[in-house]
C-alpha cells in the first residue's frame, strides 16, 4: 500500500464516529437508521460518514428489502480488511498496512483442521474455545513483536550514537538511518525511500564507503 492510500485510511479512521460505524458493520450489514441507533448518533451524521467511507472504498452499499415489509432500503457493509501497525520510538518509526490472509503462515495446521471440523457441524461452545485459543496465540505474538521492537530500537540507538560523529552531513545520517532501520542497501530503492535523486544517493554512498563497511 502506498503512502497516499495509507494517509487516506488514517484520515478516515481518525473520526471516532466512523470507527464506531465500522465496528458495528464488522458484525453485520446495517441501514443508516439502525446504525444511528446503535452508535447513538443522528441519522444525518451517520449518512454523511457512510457516504465518505463509500467514496473511499471502505464500505459498500446495496438495495435490500425492508425487514418490516416497507419500501426497499439501502444497507451498508464492510468492503476492506486490513491490519495497521504504527511503531514509534527512539530511532524507530514504521507504518504498515497489511491485508489478513495474504501471506501463508505454517504452524497453524491444527487450528485450520479444527476450523474445518467445526464448520461441518460444531457447537457454539467449540467455536468459543477455538477463538479463545486463537486470542491467546495473538497475545503471545504481540508480546514477541513488542519485545523484538524494543531490541531493534536499542540496537538502532546504540549503533547510530556510536557513529554519529563520523557523519556530519545530514543527508548521510538520513541515508545511514534508512539502511540500519530497513536493512536496504540497494541505491535505487534507497533513493525512492528517501525521496532523493538516485545520482545523489550514489555519490553519498561512495563517500560513506570510506567511513563504514555497510556497502
Amino acid at each position: 500500500m502506498n503512502k497516499e492510500e495509507f494517509d487516506r485510511i488514517l484520515q478516515l479512521l481518525q473520526n471516532p464516529t466512523r470507527r464506531r460505524i465500522l465496528e458495528v458493520l464488522s458484525r453485520e450489514e446495517h441501514y443508516p437508521l439502525q446504525l444511528s441507533r446503535a452508535i447513538d448518533s443522528s441519522q444525518q451524521a451517520v449518512s454523511k460518514h457512510l457516504q465518505t467511507m463509500e467514496e473511499q472504498g471502505m464500505v459498500i452499499s446495496r438495495i435490500s428489502k425492508s425487514e418490516k415489509g416497507g419500501p426497499p432500503t439501502r444497507t451498508y457493509s464492510l468492503n476492506r480488511e486490513f491490519s495497521i501497525h504504527i511503531d514509534i520510538g527512539r530511532c524507530l518509526f514504521h507504518t504498515e498496512v497489511e491485508e489478513p490472509g495474504i501471506k501463508r503462515v505454517d504452524g497453524y495446521e491444527d487450528l485450520e483442521r479444527e476450523l474445518e471440523r467445526i464448520d461441518k457441524g460444531g457447537s457454539l461452545d467449540e467455536v468459543r474455545k477455538l477463538i479463545s485459543t486463537i486470542n491467546r496465540e495473538l497475545d503471545r505474538l504481540t508480546d514477541e513483536r513488542l519485545h523484538l521492537l524494543k531490541l531493534k530500537e536499542e540496537m538502532l540507538v546504540k549503533a547510530f550514537n556510536n557513529v554519529l560523529e563520523d557523519f556530519q552531513d545530514y543527508r548521510e545520517r538520513s541515508l545511514l538511518y534508512c539502511v540500519l532501520n530497513t536493512g536496504e542497501t540497494d541505491p535505487n530503492r534507497l533513493a525512492r525511500k528517501l525521496r532523493m535523486r538516485e545520482d545523489d544517493v550514489y555519490k553519498l554512498i561512495e563517500e560513506m564507503k570510506k567511513k563504514t563497511d555497510i556497502w
